[in-house]
């Protein structure tokens, strides 16, 4: 999770509100002190951003921002990277099949049984691989 902490002051010399602090252990381009806060923020929230809370008391406005990671789903075909040409075991919904992998595709694995039957798998269809 990435946190920025804003804190924005009013400049009478410019009329628009200003960066006075951040939290300099992000590089973003943009935040900096003196950089105008509302192109700032709306960078922010188009890199994923969410402002959280934020207070004020007329002269200085505090943001709290949050970023979330991204949540990636489980790839089934990384457990069989690098293993072409290898025995391997697969455990689908519908039953394990084993044999030789022949080819892994962007959503499908091949695999040569003992019998000479080929198979394909989908990578939907795959719960486990040894």
């Amino acid at each position: 999770m990435d946190v920025i902490v804003i804190v924005a002051g009013n400049s009478y010399a410019t009329m628009r509100a200003v960066i006075n602090c951040f939290d300099a252990t992000l590089d973003f381009p943009g935040l900096e002190v003196g950089a105008k806060l509302t192109p700032v923020l709306a960078s922010l929230m188009e890199a994923g951003f969410s402002v959280v809370d934020f207070t004020g008391n007329g002269n200085v406005t505090t943001y709290f921002m949050v970023r979330e990671q991204a949540v990636t789903s489980c790839n089934p075909l990384t457990a069989v990277e690098g293993r072409l040409n290898t025995q391997v075991t697969i455990q689908t919904g519908a039953g394990t099949e084993s044999g030789t992998l022949v080819l892994v595709g962007s959503d499908v694995v091949e695999i040569l049984e003992p019998s000479g039957d080929i198979l394909l798998i989908p990578a939907s269809s795959i719960e486990s691989v040894i």
